[in-house]
């Protein structure tokens, strides 16, 4: 702008100088160099407004290049997850299998017990007389207390009889689930572990949450292993750590894991000949 006002200056300078030029003619000049002037100030403008459109057309390209950048970071740990859940759902679905197969067969060992202790039992020679109607307890309590009385005592044949009455007779008794229980603690201080499986089971179908859960499915293994069935024993053990994780009870079946996998170990050992001497 300096320089056409200089130049505008100095162009009437020189006319009136000369004093050649018209009144018109110096209008029209006046008029060209205002023209200019205004050209000028939209030239000004536009230069600033496309400056402003590069600055944001590289902000906008700096802005993509980012998230490309970003995208293909994306991308990639993307394809690592997937990588990752693929060996996950194959671990996954191997130890579902594993489990699967495991409880099918705890399952076929212990309907193999129920068929076998359903069979038709032998009479007893020697029978307990039944009690007369009138020496009958008739307090669910009174007679879950005279069991209890009789399992210290070792009379595991009474006491189960009565844990047996209040399951028929008391149904809505508070103590009903422990009877079921006590009943397998019967047949297993008897030793008689086919029976004491097949009552722990039946506690446990009936209730899966009460607070002899554990107990009952710990013995269970434990009545597997006086069978010498350590291989299902070493299954419900591991039903044990599973279902009941935080109990007493899984320390336990931990151990006896650890006891089975040590005596597995000693038997694949080879034994060691040992070479005769011969006399020369």
């Amino acid at each position: 702008m300096k320089k056409i006002r200089i130049a505008f200056t100095g162009i009437i300078a020189s006319v009136i100088l000369s004093g050649c030029v018209t009144t018109g003619e110096f209008e029209q000049m006046k008029s060209d160099i205002a023209r200019l002037y205004v050209e000028n100030n939209q030239l000004k403008q536009e230069i600033s407004e496309l400056k402003t459109r590069v600055d944001k057309m590289s902000s906008d390209l700096s802005s993509a290049v980012a998230l490309k950048e970003g995208q293909l970071t994306l991308l990639a740990q993307t394809q690592d997850y997937v990588k990752e859940l693929q060996i996950l759902k194959g671990r996954f679905e191997e130890n579902s299998f594993q489990n699967e197969k495991k409880f099918k067969e705890l399952s076929d060992k212990i309907a193999e017990l129920q068929a076998k202790l359903t069979q038709p039992a032998q009479p007893s020679e020697k029978q307990q007389p039944a009690k007369a109607p009138e020496e009958q307890l008739k307090d669910p309590k009174a007679i879950y207390d005279s069991a209890h009385i009789d399992m210290k005592n070792k009379k595991f044949a009474s006491a189960r009889e009565k844990f047996q009455e209040i399951i028929k007779n008391y149904p809505d008794f508070e103590l009903l689930p422990n009877s079921y229980f006590w009943i397998g603690e019967t047949y297993y201080n008897e030793k008689k572990y086919e029976d004491a499986i097949l009552a722990y089971e039946e506690f446990l179908k009936r209730y899966p949450k009460h607070e002899k859960a554990p107990g009952a499915l710990l013995k269970e293994g434990m009545a597997f292993v006086e069978l010498k069935d350590k291989k299902t024993a070493k299954v419900v053990f591991e039903r044990v750590i599973e279902r009941y994780p935080q109990s007493k009870e899984a320390e336990i079946a931990q151990q006896k894991i650890a006891e089975i996998l040590k005596s597995w170990n000693s038997d694949k050992k080879p034994t060691k000949k040992v070479k005769s001497k011969t006399k020369r």
